[in-house]
C-alpha cells in the first residue's frame, strides 16, 4: 500500500499541474463549459485550476480521476506530451 502510494505521487509529480491544465482548458473549451461549472459538478474548487495553471501544486490522482471521468477521457490524457506521446526523454 505504501509502495503504490509513492508510485501514484511520482505520476502526480511527473504530469505536472501546469501541463494538466492546458489539458484541461482544452477540455473545457471544446465541451463549452466554465470553471464553475466544472468545480460544482468535479467538487474540484477554482482556486485548485488556478493553482495548477501557476504551477503552484501538483494535480493529486483523485483530481485527476474526477477530470477524467467528466470529461470522458483516460486519466493517461493528461500525461501524455504535446505530440500525443507519455514520457518524452529523447
Amino acid at each position: 500500500s505504501e509502495l503504490i502510494a509513492i508510485e501514484i505521487r511520482k505520476i502526480e509529480q511527473k504530469i505536472g499541474g501546469e501541463n494538466v491544465y492546458k489539458k484541461y482548458v482544452a477540455l473545457r473549451d471544446s465541451k463549452g463549459v466554465t470553471d464553475y461549472k466544472v468545480s460544482k459538478e468535479t467538487g474540484i474548487t477554482k482556486s485548485t485550476f488556478t493553482d495548477w495553471k501557476n504551477g503552484r501544486s501538483i494535480p493529486k490522482m483523485k483530481k485527476l480521476v474526477a477530470l477524467a471521468k467528466y470529461f470522458g477521457v483516460s486519466v493517461e490524457y493528461f500525461e501524455e506530451d504535446e505530440y500525443g506521446g507519455g514520457d518524452n526523454n529523447v
